[in-house]
């Protein structure tokens, strides 16, 4: 049988993917994804998640002129009894799906296979016909025909170790569209949910999903703990991560869209008692200016730092835990100096916010581009303001200090609990105690707390409470907010930043001189009723209230 008019169904893929659906963007990640790798066209739009089983088949086949047939078209049993090997089947993603005396229906999920009619009507010695299939219904039925000899491995049958071409029959697997599908549907979920962070965590008989949304967990229904590993590989395909090694963690970035969404994904396994667990980051592209007002500042802490950020020259400091929102308060700041007079580069791990007129790097430790090369190369390119995404280490801070001292307005984040505790993290790092007291102008630390949900926020004895609705997923909050404390550095304070600093004495120092703390913020947005007492206590361990 001529197979050649269905193989030259094949040469015109741009044009199958766009009758599919599939976005230009999309079509050309495709094109070149199965260009770099060699697979089949449809393999990669498979692995991507771009299509469903079912969408490609009917995709293709219009573009074939072949048939499509579904699961209930293929025999209960296999129609000729074991003539054609599994093996020979399943590597040409290939299934006979019905025979009579006259012919052989074979199903195909990619007309490149139809290259495999004339060897099957040798076997047989009967016609076959052709037709186009999803391929979970091909390996269904071949799961059926032939069990085990199809080539399928059990999924509840977890290995420490994973010789290569365990790995090899895992990676397959992963790459199947029902587990493609599952997570990818975890990321829509994600997404609808607000969700910054994935967990995903095995046990000893299930497998635990929660969203981190607005700075908390959220238990998610989770596929049965059978898919526990299959989960954790697609997820390591995705980072491009070693999926054979399990006894040791593992980092890794990719770069996914999901329902039209662009996502930056950081992923960090590792092992547990139970296998491997992994936390995704998710991060969206974020093109809009941040407003300074917006996120939260007092009109008093607001007006200091728009000050402190006219001045030529100097460093800002904004200090908190992980996930307490510095980025975006830098992403206002930057957004404020972003003006025609003044060239801005920010170094940032990874950059989140697309801000058009500034230059942003992102630093790629695995070539050497730390913070400090980054800020290196940044001071010979004559900028006015400098940014710098965290302070980690020594060298960084030294650099940026003395940047800070050369005549450049230099912002940075930093890891400390308190605003007052900065400087002595500082000094603990190395710098120079001297060089603090002539640069630094203003620290600025914060937290993130949740709002109170404006559709069902309760007021009872004179405060606000929360209390849960549809809108907020019965959580009584829907989106957050900065809590902020800040310290202006006055001549007395900077000439307590010595050696020995103690970051108590310079905190009481600091309140003496009239600067608020987190407490005192929160006091205030609780008698505002942008929160409650529940949700200070939650974030700073501190009991507040107010009579309104």
């Amino acid at each position: 049988m001529a197979v050649d008019k269905y193989l030259a169904a094949d040469t015109d893929m741009h044009a199958w993917l766009q009758t599919a659906g599939l976005s230009e963007a999309d079509t050309g990640r495709a094109l070149r994804a199965a260009q770099d790798s060699g697979e089949a066209l449809s393999s990669v739009v498979r692995r991507l998640g771009f299509l469903s089983d079912t969408a490609i088949a009917q995709s293709l086949a219009i573009a074939s002129a072949l048939p499509c047939i579904l699961a209930e078209s293929f025999a209960a049993q296999d129609p000729v009894n074991g003539i054609v090997s599994p093996e020979f089947l399943m590597a040409n993603k290939a299934c006979i799906a019905d025979a009579d005396d006259s012919h052989v229906l074979l199903a195909i999920a990619d007309p490149a296979s139809a290259d495999i009619v004339d060897s099957i009507e040798l076997a047989i010695g009967k016609p076959v016909t052709l037709a186009l299939a999803p391929l979970a219904d091909i390996e269904a039925a071949l799961a059926r025909y032939f069990g085990a000899a199809a080539g399928h491995t059990n999924p509840d049958n977890d290995h420490h170790g994973v010789d290569d071409a365990d790995a090899e029959h895992l990676r397959d697997l992963a790459s199947e569209a029902p587990v493609v599908r599952l997570v990818n549907d975890l990321f829509k979920q994600a997404l609808a949910h607000r969700a910054s962070d994935i967990h995903i965590e095995p046990y000893r008989d299930h497998l635990r999903i929660r969203l981190r949304v607005d700075g908390v967990l959220h238990d998610q229904d989770a596929p049965r703990a059978a898919l526990t590993q299959l989960v954790v590989s697609r997820i390591k395909i995705i980072a491009g991560l070693d999926i054979a090694e399990r006894r040791r963690p593992q980092d890794g970035r990719a770069r996914i869209s999901i329902a039209g969404t662009p996502l930056d994904l950081r992923i960090a396994t590792t092992p547990s008692a139970h296998g491997e667990s992994v936390v995704i980051r998710l991060l969206e592209d974020r093109d809009s200016e941040v407003d300074l007002h917006s996120l939260g500042l007092s009109d008093r802490d607001e007006t200091l730092l728009r000050t402190r950020l006219s001045a030529p020259f100097g460093l800002i400091l904004v200090v908190g835990p992980t996930g307490g929102g510095k980025t975006t308060t830098l992403a206002g700041a930057i957004s404020t100096l972003n003006t025609p007079h003044q060239k801005v580069i920010s170094i940032e791990d990874p950059v989140e916010y697309q801000i058009d007129g500034v230059t942003q790097i992102a630093v790629q430790p695995a070539i050497g581009l730390t913070f400090a090369n980054a800020l290196r190369s940044v001071l010979r390119q004559d900028p006015d303001v400098i940014v710098v995404g965290e302070l980690r280490d020594r060298e960084t801070a030294e650099i940026a200090v003395n940047a800070a001292l050369t005549g450049h307005l230099v912002l940075a984040t930093l890891h400390a609990n308190t605003a007052a505790g900065a400087p002595a993290r500082l000094i603990d790092m190395g710098v120079d105690p001297s060089l603090l007291r002539s640069t630094l102008r203003l620290i600025l630390s914060q937290r993130l707390i949740r709002l109170l949900c404006q559709n069902c926020r309760e007021k009872a004895k004179g405060t606000w409470h929360h209390k849960g609705c549809d809108q907020c997923a019965d959580t009584g909050y829907l989106g957050r907010k900065g809590l902020f404390e800040s310290i202006d550095l006055t001549p007395a304070l900077l000439e307590m930043i010595q050696p020995d600093l103690s970051a108590l004495e310079f905190e009481r120092a600091a309140r003496e001189s009239g600067c608020l703390s987190l407490s005192d913020d929160g006091q205030a947005k609780v008698k505002a009723g942008l929160t409650d007492a529940d949700e200070i206590w939650r974030v700073l361990g501190e009991r507040v209230g107010s009579k309104a």
